[in-house]
């Protein structure tokens, strides 16, 4: 569909412009007609690691308040403190300043960030005296700690010289400076501790508490430098708004409005303003602060916030492709999202949405129904026309769930929940981490919990941000302790990286569970040469598979033959199969490499075979295809048969990671941890998994999970999706409302209980 429709709608629109002629003749199609102009938004394109892109700047609602401070603003004495009249002059000191430029409120900008943070709000710092266990730790073992290389120890020993074997705590403060933070040395920042952790951090290592996050002292997390804060409207300054919530801004920008006291330019900026921030909250995203940043939003949040920007736009006559944008969405919130997609449409665009949701397949106006299932045996178009014929037709899998004649399946090791003393339990303690009110909540274990509630009711607040940095530190003391009782591979820290700062008394019941896996939507790999095969352990075991073939014996070929990082790549692309072609500044184009054909790989390694299979070959397969090709090799197929089983026998092995998914980077998670084959009593913590699940990968899950939980393993699945939770022994429901009018336990227990129980609002849908 993207492929396809975007790519040849930007293509032929940039064609018709006269830069793009030429450049790729490559078609995946016979013929095409009617295509416009088109615009995809989908999740994992729009996905941004950009610390310094945030709601507020892809709404431009920080740029608007920064002209509506710049303008409107009162500015305070920079001598006194005392307010300046509308001559800027101070009548307590005389002092006398200049309007400021919007510039100055902006954390982008180099006048207005504050210097402190760099227009972050807070910074890492590294916690020396956890890092040291004593004053005779030398600094030669604090590089060994941090696994420094002998390389660089080489370099240090000759920069330190005598101060090399000295304690780190009788270093000269200039030194110690220097080792921690660097130095600029022919203008590039020196190595330092800093670096170091800041690469490993990066990775995803967990630093245990060494290096973490600090809020700015100078600015208290404003962003804003100090000229910024001195102007304010009605009390606050633009940092203090930046933390706000958008629906909190707009009711203080609402109350701004009734003062009238802005000039006309102010009051039609502020309505401009309140227009978008009402747009914001009726697409369900009042509970998001501008500050907050893009790379932490979900995948439907990042939707739903360049829908508004498109609404707004009020452009007319394009293609817009959507992918999944009731994605993270509970049931009661869908319908606003669903009127935006339709106002898109009454401005006289086309909308095509690629949708799972039964909501959304219910109101299109024509529905193409793709399959019959996934990989190589989906790609025909099994149905197209409207909804009753859908539900008439027999061949579609995914009419036959919506009009009940395929339903999902029932939980072998379903029960019912008794809380008595016999019953293994973890218990968190007055929690107020973010917006949770003092919540006290347990969680069954041996069992399959879903935690619901609207977006930004708190249920991140209550599993990301307390549960799992409580569970994580606590099995690291396990360890620091040296507590033979619990085996160090019973522990996942692969996703971890820095432990949250918790605002919970204390976590009750971890000897019930011998180690916990974090399965998570955070991508498996930013890089485009990473793939689904290396991320699952089993690249390293088919390259030496390759190199063990005899003609690759002869030529003396190793593993790094068939890599195409390494000595096995196209000598011209590089081995990323394609040449980019840039159009401008920030415009490009990446066309095939015309030497490997996008294959990615050298002729020397192509040439080995492996059942007539060459190494591209292997990269191209889906995951069900090498299912049977690798099925003598139970080394390499175990993992694989995981990912079949729960539905993602479509991927191909050598697909690029930042092209999945938030769903899909999480079901691969999971089906590399049951891979490794654990000992029971693990705790599997999800979130949203069914991101991108037709109804029939949906039992497929449901299925997995039951086996879990069957092998005396406990779930926690984080979810908006009613199949999954109908299926739950006990659900934990948090609300009413996001934001500030979230963080509240309203209603847990079976989900029958949840039906019968009025302050449920999950509990309607069920």
């Amino acid at each position: 569909m993207f492929d396809i429709i975007f790519e040849e709608g930007r293509k032929q629109y940039l064609q018709s412009l006269g830069i793009f002629a030429g450049i790729d003749n490559e078609n995946k199609f016979d013929s095409i007609q009617g295509l416009g102009p088109a615009i995809a938004v989908k999740q994992n394109i729009i996905r941004q690691s950009n610390p310094r892109s945030t709601v507020g700047s892809k709404t431009s609602i920080i740029n608007m308040l920064a002209l509506l401070y710049a303008g409107e603003g009162q500015i305070i004495c920079s001598t006194c403190g005392t307010p300046l009249d509308d001559n800027l002059i101070c009548a307590n000191c005389g002092n006398v300043e200049e309007r400021l430029e919007p510039s100055y409120f902006s954390y982008n900008s180099s006048s207005g960030m504050c210097m402190k943070c760099s227009g972050r709000g807070s910074y890492f710092k590294i916690n020396i005296e956890k890092l040291i266990p004593d004053n005779d730790t030398t600094l030669k073992q604090v590089f060994n700690m941090v696994k420094v290389t002998p390389g660089y120890m080489k370099l240090l020993q000759k920069k330190f010289k005598e101060y090399f074997s000295m304690p780190f705590s009788q270093l000269p403060e200039d030194v110690k400076n220097e080792v921690v933070y660097g130095c600029y040395e022919n203008g590039k920042r020196s190595y330092s501790l800093i670096r170091i952790f800041q690469r490993r951090y990066q990775k995803g290592e967990d630093l245990n508490g060494i290096y973490t996050m600090t809020t700015c002292s100078d600015c208290h997390g404003s962003r804003v430098g100090e000229e910024a804060r001195r102007v304010l409207l009605s009390g606050k300054h633009i940092g203090e708004l930046g933390k706000m919530t958008i629906s909190e801004i707009h009711k203080f920008l609402e109350g701004l409005l009734k003062q009238a006291i802005l000039t006309q330019f102010g009051e039609n900026l502020l309505k401009d303003i309140l227009v978008k921030t009402k747009h914001l909250i009726k697409s369900r995203l009042g509970h998001l602060s501008l500050y907050r940043e893009m790379s932490t939003l979900s995948g439907g949040e990042i939707q739903r916030l360049f829908l508004n920007a498109h609404l707004d736009s009020k452009m007319d006559s394009l293609i817009y492709v959507l992918d999944e944008p009731t994605a993270g969405l509970h049931e009661s919130e869908k319908s606003d999202i669903l009127k935006s997609i339709n106002k898109l449409k009454e401005l006289g665009n086309t909308v095509i949405v690629v949708e799972h949701d039964k909501n959304t397949i219910k109101m299109a106006e024509h529905i193409i129904d793709i399959g019959p299932k996934a990989g190589i045996r989906g790609g025909q178009v099994i149905y197209q026309g409207d909804l009753e014929g859908l539900l008439q037709c027999k061949e579609t899998i995914t009419g036959q769930y919506l009009s009940g004649k395929l339903t999902m399946p029932s939980r072998t090791t379903h029960q019912s929940i008794i809380y008595d003393e016999e019953r293994p339990r973890i218990v968190i303690r007055n929690a107020n981490t973010n917006n949770l009110k003092d919540v006290t909540v347990s969680f069954p274990l041996r069992a399959m919990v879903g935690i619901a509630g609207k977006s930004g009711s708190g249920k991140s607040s209550l599993i990301a941000d307390t549960l799992l940095p409580l569970i994580k530190s606590y099995f690291n003391n396990q360890l620091d302790n040296d507590r033979t009782d619990i085996e160090e591979n019973e522990i996942d820290n692969e996703d971890e990286s820095v432990v949250e700062e918790t605002v919970a008394d204390r976590l009750e019941g971890m000897e019930y569970i011998s180690g916990y896996a974090e399965i998570s939507q955070a991508p498996i790999g930013r890089n485009m040469n990473s793939n689904p095969v290396s991320y699952i352990g089993i690249w390293d075991k088919i390259r030496i598979l390759f190199a063990h073939q005899l003609e690759a014996i002869e030529q003396k070929f190793t593993a790094g033959h068939f890599s195409f990082n390494s000595k096995g790549a196209c000598s011209k692309c590089g081995g990323s199969g394609y040449e980019k072609i840039w159009l401008a500044s920030n415009l490009s184009i990446d066309k095939t490499c015309s030497e490997c054909h996008g294959k990615r790989f050298n002729d020397e390694a192509l040439s080995i075979k492996y059942k007539n299979k060459n190494i591209h070959d292997i990269l191209e397969m889906s995951v069900s295809e090498a299912v049977g090709f690798f099925e003598d090799n139970i080394s390499i197929v175990s993992t694989l048969k995981v990912l079949e089983q729960i539905g993602m026998g479509y991927i191909k092995l050598g697909q690029p990671t930042p092209t999945l998914s938030g769903g899909e980077s999480q079901r691969i998670k999971l089906a590399k941890e049951i891979g490794k084959r654990r000992k029971g009593n693990i705790l599997y913590v999800l979130d949203e998994p069914t991101t991108g699940l037709s109804l029939h990968d949906t039992a497929k899950l449901i299925k997995l999970l039951d086996e879990l939980i069957a092998k005396g393993n406990s779930v926690i699945v984080v979810e908006h999706d009613t199949e999954v939770l109908k299926t739950c022994d006990w659900i934990i429901e948090l609300g009413p409302e996001g934001g500030e009018k979230g963080g509240y336990i309203i209603a847990e227990g079976s989900p029958g209980t949840l039906k019968k129980n009025s302050k449920s609002i999950t509990g309607r849908y069920l």
